[in-house]
């Protein structure tokens, strides 16, 4: 059976097998008492899907609809509708989700509505999935390595516990399906109309990956640097096949994706909205990062995103006017707000893209603590191995292993970084195979030709060498460049007029901050409306920190009636004992800012409260801390182990 039929044969298997397993795994979790969570209260407009109403939402949501999409009830039947219903867009904002609710409503549609009767879909997605992690490793590795790949994907315990997140597993497939693509177009030498048609399956992919995530546009940029720069040929040859080939993906993707892209340049989206909560300070401690004397939010929160984005709006981008969530007009001042962090500390882009790849590398060893920076070592080994063949090769692969472990950074959870843990099972199978072939062939020779090891010697160390530049000497300049900027934002902190707060003590270490007046109260949906309008202040408090117990903290105290409003939290002071000078802590405060409470309620432990005044001057509100010396810190993130 020629080697085509034979990989066919073995991807059909692979597909069946692990369908299997993922249905399975589904209707076990479900049969068991799990209860998945996929944001089914948004997937109204699939059961409109499956009942044939089209794409649209009930007005009134009818109240059997209701009971299933919060999962009251596990089947609904489109007989049980009522028979006047009113179907209609006004509050359809799904439409970025179009495809994904759409291939669950055709589901459904042969299926029967059922939660607990999805396991077929999920079990298409796990089979697809795992199918392709095959065809990918078998791209550079024999069929031995790649079925052994595909079979650690498939029962690897990440990618088991992420496809019950049906909304985010979904683009699985499709993420792997452009990485195989994008390695397809380096590795081989193809001719001009092949490269073209690869280019077209690469936007038709992404387009009609887009109807089920819109972060699928993050995989843009690797496609234009691997045509311009990695295909085989070089740098300056063939530039006629690579417009063609720019055209073909632009052509695909529109042509695939234009309902979705129509839907958020028109509606908005929130595109920039989850980036801007990956910045938040638990993801410091995900990644493993640390430094400087700011930080970019202390709440994983989209209200308090949409809160910061709306008072940056409201200084800043008045011509904006109410802006609402996930509009067209939150897209607008999101970016603008981004494109300001960017342009001041793009050192920390670049030191957590670092830090993620390094996590998604040891993915697979996280239940062997101690052989973890075994995920480092092998991709060195990998990329070496790589510049045996072309120096364009290893490039290429260190590019795709810091790009695709990267950008997860952008918001480090397991529901991002999952599908990349392929990239570690491919270069473990591709280095077994390699090792195994040099094993035997040294039992078979009992010597290797001298002069073909002292040249891959030579080109692995020239290519080392050449990495470590690439790596570093960017990193270098950036955190120079970064430095610079973020001191001169924070001395506008410490040197903007500020008015004294009078305090009133309700308690030990507990003070209020005096309230304006705000009217009636508002209901749940009044407060959460107001977002879109919020207002800032920047509140300074000073604290002795010597005088304070170790490990005190500053709780920022919201009201706490409605949860989605409620941005309470507590920061941490850093201890300076030998030092006489006060800390000063800034933090952007919203509605409902009630007051602050300090750990340590020793009169001691005295706070003094300002209010910063003049912040139209000010570009970013931001928290931060100036400890005492801070100017003489840098001011940047680097990764812990590496301090």
């Amino acid at each position: 059976m020629p080697l085509r039929r034979a990989d066919a044969a073995i991807a059909v298997l692979i597909f069946v097998v692990a369908a299997v397993l993922g249905g399975k795994h589904y209707s076990r979790d479900v049969r068991s008492g799990g209860r998945p969570f996929f944001y089914q209260t948004y997937f109204e407009p699939a059961v409109m899907v499956a009942c044939g109403k089209g794409f649209l939402v009930a007005h009134p949501q009818p109240p059997v609809v209701r009971e299933f999409l919060f999962q009251r009830s596990d089947r609904l039947s489109c007989a049980d509708l009522p028979r006047d219903l009113q179907v209609g867009t006004e509050g359809l904002y799904q439409r970025p989700w179009r495809y994904l609710l759409t291939t669950i409503g055709i589901a459904w549609r042969v299926l029967g509505i059922s939660w607990s009767g999805l396991a077929p879909l999920f079990g298409i997605l796990y089979g697809a999935t795992t199918t392709l992690a095959y065809l990918l490793c078998r791209l550079i590795a024999g069929p031995i390595a790649s079925v052994a790949c595909a079979a650690a994907m498939c029962l690897s315990p990440i990618q088991l516990s992420n496809l019950l997140n049906l909304r985010d597993y979904a683009k699985a497939p499709f993420t792997i399906a452009l990485l195989l693509i994008l390695v397809a177009l380096a590795v081989r030498p193809w001719r001009t109309r092949t490269i073209v048609g690869l280019s077209l399956c690469y936007g038709l992919v992404m387009g009609a990956g887009y109807g089920f995530r819109t972060d699928l546009l993050v995989d843009i940029p690797p496609f234009l640097i691997t045509v311009l720069v990695f295909l085989p040929g070089g740098v300056f040859r063939h530039p006629g096949a690579k417009a063609a080939a720019v055209a073909a993906f632009a052509g695909g993707f529109a042509a695939a994706g234009w309902p979705i892209i129509t839907a958020v340049a028109s509606g908005g989206g929130c595109q920039w909205h989850f980036l801007l909560l990956g910045f938040s300070s638990p993801f410091n401690e995900a990644l493993g990062v640390a430094g400087g004397s700011y930080g970019w939010g202390d709440l994983y929160k989209d209200e308090y995103v949409w809160a910061t984005i709306a008072s940056y709006a409201g200084r800043l981008r008045p011509d904006l006017g109410y802006i609402e969530y996930c509009s067209h007009e939150y897209d607008v001042a999101s970016w603008d707000y981004l494109r300001r962090i960017l342009t001041i500390f793009p050192a920390d882009m670049l030191t957590r893209a670092y830090a993620s790849a390094m996590h998604v590398l040891d993915l697979p060893f996280q239940r062997l603590a101690p052989i973890r920076p075994a995920g480092l070592l092998m991709a060195g080994a990998f990329v070496m191995v790589a510049s045996w063949t072309r120096i364009r090769l290893a490039l290429f692969t260190a590019f795709a292993i810091l790009y695709f472990g990267g950008h997860p950074a952008i918001q480090f959870l397991p529901r991002h970084y999952f599908p990349f843990e392929l990239i570690a099972w491919v270069m473990l199978a591709f280095l077994a195979e390699q090792f195994t072939r040099l094993a035997i062939d040294l039992v078979r020779s009992d010597e290797l030709e001298a002069a073909v090891w002292k040249n891959r010697l030579r080109l692995g160390l020239g290519c080392a060498l050449l990495l470590t530049a690439i790596f570093l000497a960017p990193l270098n300049a950036l955190r120079w460049y970064q430095h610079a900027r973020v001191s001169r934002l924070l001395n506008e902190y410490a040197a903007a007029p500020a008015a004294e707060i009078a305090l009133k003590a309700v308690a030990p270490g507990v003070v209020r901050i005096p309230a304006a007046h705000e009217g009636r109260p508002l209901s749940e949906s009044e407060a959460v409306a107001a977002l879109g309008r919020a207002t800032a202040r920047l509140i300074e408090v000073d604290v002795a920190v010597r005088d304070c117990r170790t490990g005190t903290t500053v709780t920022f105290r919201y009201d706490s009636t409605y949860p989605a409003t409620d941005f309470s939290h507590a920061v941490a002071l850093q201890d300076y004992r030998d030092s006489s000078q006060s800390t000063r802590l800034f933090e952007p405060v919203y509605q409902g800012f009630r007051g602050i409470e300090v750990s340590d309620p020793s009169p001691a432990c005295a706070l003094r409260v300002r209010d910063v005044e003049q912040l139209d001057r000010l570009p970013l509100l931001l928290p931060a801390q100036l400890a005492p010396g801070w100017p003489s810190q840098p001011q940047y993130q680097h990764i812990v182990v590496f301090r």
